[in-house]
C-alpha cells in the first residue's frame, strides 16, 4: 500500500472514531483511530464466529420487540406477521476501539444502541427486520484486508443463512451504514446480482455512508432515478454545503469490485438525494418532513418512542457526488457533532437528516415491487 492510501485510510479511521465517540473527546478518539493491535493480524487468534442458528448471533431479529421497532410519535411499526417485505441491515462499526483487529461478535460497542434506533428503525415501517451480529473491524482493522475478510465472511454466512431459513421467496431491502456498505457492495456482487431469483425478488439497496461505485449499473443494478423505482441502488454521503471533509469516504478508496480489492481508479461515487430520490436537483428545506436527532444515553433496552421528528431542518443537492446539506446553526441538540464542525461530516446522521423521507421511500418502494408482480 502507498504512504499517501496508508495516511488516506488512517485519517478515515480517526474520522469514523471522533464522530461516533460523542462523550470522550475529539483529541482521544483521533489518538484512538491513529493507533493499533499489539500484535500483526496473522499473530492473534480471532474471536469465535457467530452461529446465525442461535438467537445471540443477530443484532435484530422479529420477535423481539427490540429497539429497532422503535418510532416517533406519529408513526407506527408495521405488523411482523403481515409485513410485506423483509430489510437486511448491515451495521456500522460499533466498536470504537483498536486492542484488536476484530470485535467479538457480541461485543458491547459504543454505538450498538444508536443504530437501532436511528437507523434500522427507519424500515420497520414497511419490514421485518434482520441484521446480523459479525466480527466487525475495529478503526485500525478497517486499514487490513484481512480483517475486513472477516468482517464480510459473517456477514455473507448470515445472508446465505437468512435466505435459506427466513426469506421464503419474500422481497427484500438490503440496507448498510459506513463499514456496513463496505460489506454490501460486496454482498450484492457474490451473493445477489448474480443469483435470477434474488435479483429478481431485491426490492433496493441502501448502501448509506460509504463508497458505492456508479459501475454498479454494468452488473445489472442501476442508481435510483425516481422514489418508486425498484432493483436500484441508493447512496449518498452528507457534508456541510461547501465543505469537503467527506471527500475521504468516496475519493481513492478501498472497496471490493469484481473479485478482489480495488486501490486505485476509483469511479464517480453513486450519490442520491433523499428528499428527491435522484442525483439532480435541489430539494428545499420545505421538501424534509422530518429529522431525528443522533440517541443518547441511557437508551431503553426494549422498542421505545423516539423524539419527535424536525421537519424542514435542511434541504440537500448532489454536488460532486457528495449531499450537501445546510443545517442551521440554530438546529435542536443532537444534529451537530465535533466531526461536522472539524470536518463538515454528516456522517453520524447520514439517516437522522432525512428520516421521514426514507421511512416513507422504503415502504413506496415495498409498493412498487408488489405492483409490478401483477
Amino acid at each position: 500500500m502507498k504512504p499517501l492510501q496508508r495516511l488516506r485510510l488512517s485519517l478515515l479511521a480517526a474520522l469514523a472514531g471522533a464522530l461516533a465517540l460523542s462523550g470522550c473527546g475529539v483529541i482521544k478518539a483521533v489518538r484512538e483511530g491513529m493507533t493499533k493491535p499489539d500484535k500483526p493480524f496473522n499473530q492473534m487468534t480471532p474471536p469465535p464466529a457467530p452461529d446465525f442458528d442461535k438467537p445471540d448471533a443477530w443484532f435484530a431479529f422479529p420477535g423481539r420487540n427490540g429497539l429497532e421497532r422503535s418510532t416517533p410519535p406519529g408513526f407506527a411499526a408495521v405488523d411482523e406477521a403481515t409485513a410485506p417485505a423483509d430489510v437486511f441491515f448491515i451495521h456500522p462499526t460499533m466498536y470504537l476501539h483498536n486492542d484488536v483487529w476484530n470485535a467479538a461478535y457480541d461485543v458491547a460497542g459504543d454505538y450498538n444502541a444508536p443504530v437501532l434506533l436511528a437507523q434500522a428503525s427507519d424500515f420497520n415501517g414497511c419490514c421485518r427486520i434482520y441484521a446480523p451480529h459479525y466480527r466487525q473491524a475495529s478503526l485500525a482493522g478497517l486499514k487490513n484486508h484481512a480483517a475486513v475478510e472477516l468482517a464480510y465472511g459473517d456477514v455473507a454466512k448470515a445472508f446465505r443463512w437468512y435466505i435459506a431459513h427466513e426469506n421464503h421467496g419474500r422481497p427484500f431491502i438490503v440496507a448498510s451504514h459506513s463499514q456496513g456498505t463496505g460489506h454490501l457492495v460486496r454482498l450484492l456482487q457474490d451473493e445477489i446480482l448474480n443469483n435470477p431469483q434474488l435479483k429478481k425478488q431485491l426490492v433496493a439497496a441502501y448502501a448509506i455512508g460509504a463508497y458505492a461505485p456508479s459501475s454498479f449499473a454494468t452488473l445489472g443494478l442501476p442508481a435510483c432515478t425516481e422514489a418508486t423505482a425498484t432493483g436500484c441502488i441508493v447512496s449518498w454521503n452528507t457534508t456541510q454545503k461547501g465543505r469537503t471533509g467527506a471527500r475521504m469516504l468516496t475519493r481513492n478508496v478501498d472497496y471490493w469490485w469484481q473479485g478482489k480489492h480495488q486501490m486505485s481508479g476509483t469511479l464517480a461515487a453513486i450519490c442520491t438525494n433523499p428528499l428527491i430520490w435522484t442525483a439532480d436537483g435541489v430539494a428545499p428545506a420545505s421538501a424534509n418532513a422530518g429529522a431525528l436527532t443522533f440517541p443518547t444515553p441511557p437508551y431503553p433496552k426494549t422498542a421505545t418512542t423516539l423524539p419527535a421528528l424536525t421537519p424542514h431542518l435542511t434541504g440537500a443537492q448532489c454536488k460532486d457526488n457528495l449531499l450537501e446539506v445546510d443545517v442551521p446553526d440554530s438546529a435542536p441538540k443532537g444534529f451537530h457533532d465535533a466531526l461536522t464542525f472539524v470536518y463538515g461530516s454528516y456522517h453520524k446522521n447520514d439517516y437522522g437528516l432525512f428520516y421521514a423521507s426514507i421511512r416513507q421511500n422504503a415502504s413506496d418502494r415495498v409498493k412498487a415491487w408488489q405492483a409490478a408482480q401483477h
